[in-house]
């Protein structure tokens, strides 16, 4: 995990939603080194941040202390890649003009998006615990979060 983000780190561009997708699933494989650091997370929905660095952030999240039913999120102008380490979710993309389009993606896989992407994601129920890798890359250094240590993942939408 650390010599590619390190590496692209230095990179003055924003980053490929596949390239994204790429850093995910290394973190995701990388599940053992990090999970007991997610076990111990406090606040409202069990989440770490993993890395944050210029336009770039990684975060897990374990989906057990999520609400149910979250709304759609809208990551406004952020690139990102999701991986699941353990369980399955639900990932709901919103259409315009048509019904949304649903898929499971369970352990081991992922999804990437670009800044469009209008979605919502919850874990499987019948999958047993669900942990989730977010990446997510900015336009510029400057973050709608502000200091950058809030998880854009948990900006929720529109229900």
């Amino acid at each position: 995990m650390d010599t590619q983000l390190t590496a692209l780190r230095s990179r003055e561009m924003l980053l490929e939603p596949e390239d994204l997708l790429e850093i995910a699933y290394e973190v995701g494989r990388d599940y053992p080194r990090w999970r007991s650091r997610l076990a111990e997370a406090d606040g409202e929905g069990s989440w770490i941040q993993l890395f944050r660095d210029g336009r770039l952030g990684v975060w897990a999240i374990g989906w057990h202390c999520m609400p149910p039913g979250a709304g759609y999120l809208d990551h406004e102008q952020v690139r990102g890649a999701v991986f699941v380490a353990r369980g399955a979710l639900t990932h709901e993309h919103a259409r315009l003009g048509s019904a949304p389009h649903v898929v499971e993606v369970g352990a081991g896989n992922g999804f990437c998006f670009d800044e469009a992407l209008y979605h919502r994601m919850h874990p499987v129920r019948d999958a047993g615990p669900t942990v989730t890798v977010h990446v997510f890359a900015t336009p510029s250094r400057q973050t709608s979060q502000g200091d950058g240590s809030a998880c854009p993942a948990l900006r929720l939408g529109l229900p």
